[in-house]
């Protein structure tokens, strides 16, 4: 008996892992979130729909400042009627801390960044690499989900979907 109760509760384990452990990627629906950003908008996905989304998965280090500034690229050369660029700050940092780092920056962010302060983004998307870049289609799906990615590469690939 003592044996089939260790094999029930490893599967149940296995199961409670496995399903925590799903990371959203291409052909998944993406989760949705409501957030507000550093300017005091707030911002659901769920608004986005019908528009193409960028999105970045962002902290305070200079990988995700440079990813942010390819963002700002890629920007300057879609109508905001189509395409929604967001960048997410998924570590919980404060409003404080977040503005002090975008004041940093060689130029002013032109997307709107969203504060996460319960860090719902991270643990929803499993984010793993800093930073993650994610496209998101017009009807929710997810078409892309990688690590830093240059303008040129976003711009070829948001062609295709827009």
């Amino acid at each position: 008996m003592y044996k089939n109760f260790v094999l029930v509760l490893l599967f149940i384990l296995f199961l409670a892992q496995n399903s925590y452990a799903k990371v959203p990627i291409a052909g998944d629906t993406a989760p949705n979130f409501s957030l507000t950003s550093v300017d005091g908008k707030k911002i659901t996905l769920s608004a986005l729909k019908g528009k193409v989304v960028l999105m970045g998965m962002f902290h305070i280090c200079v990988p995700c400042m440079k990813q942010a500034l390819e963002f700002n690229k890629v920007q300057a050369q879609f109508s905001s009627k189509k395409l929604a660029i967001v960048g997410i700050n998924t570590s919980g940092d404060s409003k404080a801390s977040v503005e002090k780092y975008l004041k940093g920056f060689p130029e002013r962010v032109k997307f709107s960044y969203l504060l996460d302060p319960d860090q719902s983004v991270h643990k929803n998307y499993l984010q793993r690499d800093m930073p993650t870049v994610l496209i998101i289609d017009s009807e929710g799906v997810i078409k892309a989900r990688v690590p830093w990615v240059g303008a040129d590469q976003l711009v070829k690939f948001l062609k295709k979907l827009l």
